[in-house]
């Protein structure tokens, strides 16, 4: 039942391009400022996250057995749909290499800041910083976007994927205080730290196996954050590297934007890896 939630969540995705009107995080806002009165800050956070992912857990259980088990499975989708990353990662990835390959360098700032914040917070004007970062993102983005979900969906069910997206986007939220930010980011490394090495594992089974799976090796037990982590073994499974040595500005373009399309082909296959995994273990 969980590999078929997958399949139509995955065709939703390439209908909609993302989760659809369904990713709509309003209400988690209004909800977090709702309890602006619990007195600290962590159980105002936990209460915030508990709710609903409570809710779907009662939900999923009344339904159960009811109409053939047709509506805790539309649940299921509906709440891995909702779970799933935002935006569209494909037209993201693209304006960015169209500024690229222009040698727009302002312009591939401004569509770098949508992968992530932390790259409005570097210098605009060093191209070799930014496509380092931009990689790095957009490892991690393939990351948290499908395969985190996916596998705390498989692993424990909708409830505990849901989780993980309530807690990514209240650390997104501007109310939300510092503190509340470092517990979060806890939980998130915690949540994370499992599948994150199973899909740095998938780099090096479908990339270059000597150097990735050496990477892993030498960083399993290191303690970096989940970007770091997955840029060091994935850069190093990529076929394709920036060659060593001083380049001119156009063989830097072109090989920087040549890396970023394999980052995004051995995360496409990476995925397909582990969903094939998964449609084995739901067979036998």
């Amino acid at each position: 039942m969980e590999f078929l939630a997958i399949l139509v969540a995955w065709a939703a995705v390439q209908f909609w391009g993302s989760g659809g009107k369904i990713q709509q995080d309003d209400w988690l806002s209004r909800l977090y400022q709702f309890f602006s009165w619990v007195p600290t800050p962590v159980l105002r956070l936990s209460i915030t996250v508990l709710l609903p992912v409570l809710g779907v857990v009662l939900a999923l259980g009344l339904f159960h057995g009811i109409a053939w088990g047709l509506l805790s499975f539309a649940l299921s989708v509906a709440v891995l749909l909702y779970s799933l990353g935002r935006g569209d990662f494909q037209i993201l990835l693209r304006l960015y290499l169209n500024s690229w390959q222009r040698g727009d360098l302002e312009g591939s700032y401004r569509h770098a800041q949508a992968f992530s914040c932390e790259l409005g917070e570097m210098n605009a004007d060093n191209a070799l910083e930014l496509h380092n970062n931009v990689r790095r993102a957009v490892f991690y983005q393939g990351f948290e976007r499908w395969f985190a979900v996916v596998f705390w969906f498989v692993l424990a069910g909708p409830a505990v994927a849901l989780a993980y997206r309530l807690l990514f986007v209240l650390l997104r939220e501007p109310a939300v205080s510092q503190a509340e930010r470092d517990a979060i980011a806890r939980t998130l490394y915690i949540l994370e730290w499992l599948p994150v090495r199973l899909l740095a594992l998938a780099f090096s089974l479908v990339g270059n196996f000597d150097k990735g799976f050496g990477a892993l090796k030498a960083e399993v037990f290191e303690s970096q954050t989940s970007a770091d982590f997955l840029d060091i073994v994935g850069s190093q499974a990529l076929p394709a590297s920036l060659p060593e040595g001083q380049l001119d500005g156009e063989q830097f373009v072109d090989a920087a934007a040549i890396q970023l399309e394999s980052a995004q082909h051995i995360l496409s296959r990476s995925l397909l890896c582990w969903v094939f995994f998964i449609a084995i273990i739901q067979l036998v």
